[in-house]
């Protein structure tokens, strides 16, 4: 059987290694209550492992302590949960000894260290012995060898030797079936005593529970032994220990770790303080600088001369553009009292070809019998189409009116050709045809017919001068540069050849008036105005270099061109607020580990700076600005 040692919950782990020093087996078991002072370490039992590898034995530890268990295989010591079949192998065997004597009881004594000795059987006062009745390691005699005593007598024995086995788990001898015994034959010193059986042949005695199983069973269950007079020597000579006083220790302990969980709060948060004030402190400065507005209106001259210089002068360039244009022009006037002229309407036909052919107001048509007639208004006749395969001739209705008064020009349906084209290619192409009479005309009679006055063919000049001045300011936007300006009013507009109108008389109740016009205008840059105006600002208001010009718009009040000489003269209202500039680089620097009135100090270095903002971070900690300059910002803000 392997060595057992029962270990006490308070016993230390020196004593353990002692233990197994003194252990003559290779297999020792050490049989462990829960809580023991020894598995609550892995320390200890990675000791008791390295001590079983240094004298090359083995270890196993038996509990119900499944913790200590754990930290034991950490420690790589084999281990066994407390159990019966661990009570049974801890235990030493006593059977009946399998004679021809049945009466004869064999009780085996406890061994001698070496087998043949004279003690090699105890007495039976040794047998009762309480010191005695530990298990001890014997030799393993060889199997089925025999010896013969000294009378004769041979023996058949149990093989009670442990053998060796490398865990609790290994096969033990005695799983061997029953009958398996060893035969030895012994000589002992001294004669074995035997007393007559019973007649009941009763059960051989176990030891006490006071020996190897009780004290088992008092290590798992904490049942207290009977107290014997062996007992209390030994109690006697075993050292007195003092058991702590545990609520004591509890209390000690709840206190202790209130107060280490209290410093560890107070010490955290002064450490976040130290670390804010130290490493977290901002400073935002929001200064405003001080500013001056102005608002002007001054006169300024623009010269396309690049040469010309002075306070007021800025370069123009000049820009011109020809366009024709066409209005439609109201008749007021009123025709002569000697007569009227007849009017009707006419289908006008192209076939001269696909594009379109536009007439004019007062085109002439004259009819096959040689009366003319002119076009009241003015059309265009669309050009040829083709319809299944064929050329179809474009038409258009036009009203017409007699060139001269009087009944003779109350004709008929009849054919006209436009003597304009005469002896061209669209002479017999482009022709009109009349489905009903002409009407109204007379030789006398009253006055009262509309017909185009003067004032009439002036004010279609006027409008198509208008709409050529839209058109131009239209044209000239999307031609120059996005800061060139110009002024529409010094626009120089005229009339090149002749314009196309009706003859003042005409009976007609709207004309149309066609003339192409040439424009001219100077533009200029107005970031170069911008310059000029501000130098200007600047000179009557005193103010330095200092100051930057910031929202600076201009009002245009019209103006002057004279073409020939290449000048315009022209009004500009200007607005302008002047701010101070800030050098945030050595407002920062000033500012630097600075409090309130060291600021309130140094601000009057800073005539620029109009008012002043610092918010500091965080609040409530930092009283001052902090000295490095990567933790302050200087923000300007736009008065």
């Amino acid at each position: 059987m392997p060595q057992t040692f029962y270990v006490t919950q308070d016993e230390e782990i020196l004593s353990i290694v002692g233990r197994l020093r003194s252990s003559e087996l290779l297999e020792n078991v050490f049989v462990i209550p829960k809580r023991a002072l020894v598995l609550q370490s892995i320390v200890n039992l990675r000791m008791l492992s390295r001590e079983a590898e240094k004298s090359g034995k083995q270890v196993v530890i038996v509990t119900q302590d499944e913790n200590g268990r754990r930290l034991a295989e950490k420690a790589g010591l084999g281990t066994r949960a407390y159990s019966e079949e661990a009570l049974r192998e801890a235990e030493p065997v006593i059977r009946e000894l399998p004679s021809e004597e049945p009466d004869r009881i064999y009780r085996p004594g406890i061994f001698s260290d070496s087998i043949g000795s004279a003690g090699f059987f105890a007495t039976d006062e040794e047998v009762s012995s309480p010191e005695r009745s530990a298990p001890r390691h014997i030799a393993t005699p060889p199997a089925s060898s025999d010896r013969t005593a000294s009378d004769g007598t041979r023996l058949r024995i149990r093989n009670a030797s442990a053998g060796f086995r490398t865990s609790l788990n290994s096969l033990r001898i005695d799983d061997s079936p029953a009958d398996t015994v060893s035969s030895v034959s012994v000589r002992p010193s001294v004669p074995i005593h035997a007393s007559p059986a019973p007649a009941h042949h009763p059960t051989p005695n176990r030891p006490s529970q006071t020996g190897h199983s009780g004290r088992l069973s008092q290590v798992f269950t904490g049942a207290k032994p009977a107290v014997t007079a062996d007992s209390e020597r030994d109690a006697r000579r075993q050292p007195k220990r003092s058991v702590p006083d545990q609520s004591s220790n509890i209390d000690a302990n709840g206190k202790g770790n209130f107060l280490f969980g209290f410093f560890v709060t107070i010490t955290v948060v002064f450490l976040l303080g130290t670390g804010a004030f130290i490493f977290l402190p901002k400073a935002v400065i929001s200064v405003t600088p001080q500013s001056v507005s102005q608002d002007i209106s001054m006169e300024f001259e623009g010269r396309t001369d690049a040469s010309a210089t002075g306070d007021t002068v800025v370069p123009v360039r000049l820009v011109e553009k020809d366009e024709e244009i066409t209005v439609t022009g109201t008749t007021s006037g009123l025709s002569a009292g000697n007569g009227s002229k007849a009017t009707g309407k006419v289908l006008i036909y192209n076939e001269y070809g696909p594009d379109a052919q536009q007439l004019v107001a007062t085109t002439r048509f004259q009819s096959d019998d040689g009366k003319i007639f002119r076009l009241s208004k003015g059309v265009t006749v669309p050009g040829i189409t083709k319809q299944n395969g064929q050329n179809v001739p474009g038409v258009v209705e036009a009203d017409i009116v007699a060139d001269a008064a009087g009944n003779a020009y109350d004709i008929g349906p009849t054919n006209f050709s436009i003597p304009g084209f005469s002896g061209g290619p669209k002479a017999g192409k482009i022709y009109a045809k009349s489905k009903v009479s002409m009407s109204g005309g007379a030789s006398t009679g009253s006055s009262g017919a509309v017909a185009v006055s003067a004032s009439d063919i002036e004010q279609a000049k006027k409008d198509a001068i208008g709409k050529f001045r839209e058109s131009f300011a239209e044209s000239l936007s999307g031609e120059i540069a996005s800061d060139e300006r110009y002024i529409k009013e010094t626009f120089d507009i005229a009339v090149t050849g002749n314009p196309t109108a009706p003859g003042v008389g005409t009976v007609a109740s709207s004309f149309e008036y066609r003339a192409t016009f040439h424009g001219k205008a100077f533009v200029f840059s107005e970031d170069k105005l911008h310059d000029v105006a501000v130098a200007i600002l600047r000179k009557q208001a005193s103010i330095g270099d200092g100051y930057a010009a910031q929202g600076v718009t201009f009002r245009y009040d019209g103006g002057t061109a004279d073409y020939p000489s290449g000048a315009l003269h022209f009004k500009v209202g200007v607005d302008a607020i002047f701010v101070a500039g800030i050098d945030t680089t050595a407002l920062r620097t000033d500012f630097l580990g600075r409090n309130q009135d060291e600021i309130k100090q140094a601000l009057e270095n800073h005539p620029e700076v109009k008012n002043i903002e610092i918010e500091l971070t965080p609040k409530g900690l930092s009283l001052a600005v902090p000295k490095d300059p990567n933790r302050v910002t200087v923000t300007v803000i736009a008065p």
